[in-house]
């Protein structure tokens, strides 16, 4: 398993932050590889859901999982199929808005099979850290309050 962690303050409240990635469709604009999101079914605190991300060599993946959220604390989204990945978004209040940590967690060997223990760690996860800035920039500029 590779994990890589990024985090961001954002000047914005935790709900507000919450907001927008408790949001299962805000994924598409908010994760870079994430092209398109499927609602399976909603419920009160979790939803099910199919992602389209796409993958450099590996092309377009569907991955079918669930989002869980503590309002304005955590959201993770996690999936098995075809690679298990979780998605992990931990909202802190600080400093009058919200210190934002993302952890993105994925096991190729699923996809690659024995190839995945030749893959280095540290190239998959300097491939990662860019889309995780990303997103927390997309999150921060979403919500953040401007100036007026």
């Amino acid at each position: 398993m590779i994990t890589v962690y990024r985090s961001r303050h954002i000047d914005a409240p935790p709900a507000a932050v919450f907001a927008a990635l408790a949001d299962p469709e805000n994924l598409a604009g908010i994760m870079p590889r994430v092209r398109r999101v499927e609602m399976v079914e909603r419920r009160l605190d979790s939803a099910r859901i199919a992602t389209h991300m796409s993958f450099g060599l590996f092309g377009n993946i569907r991955t079918e999982g669930d989002v869980h959220w503590q309002r304005d604390r955590e959201v993770i989204f996690s999936a098995r199929r075809p690679l298990p990945v979780e998605a992990r978004w931990t909202l802190t209040p600080a400093n009058g808005g919200t210190q934002l940590q993302a952890a993105l967690a994925l096991d190729l060997a699923p996809l690659i099979g024995p190839l995945a223990a030749f893959v280095p760690q540290r190239e998959v996860a300097n491939m990662i850290s860019p889309d995780l800035d990303a997103a927390l920039a997309e999150i921060a500029r979403r919500v953040e309050r401007r100036p007026e």
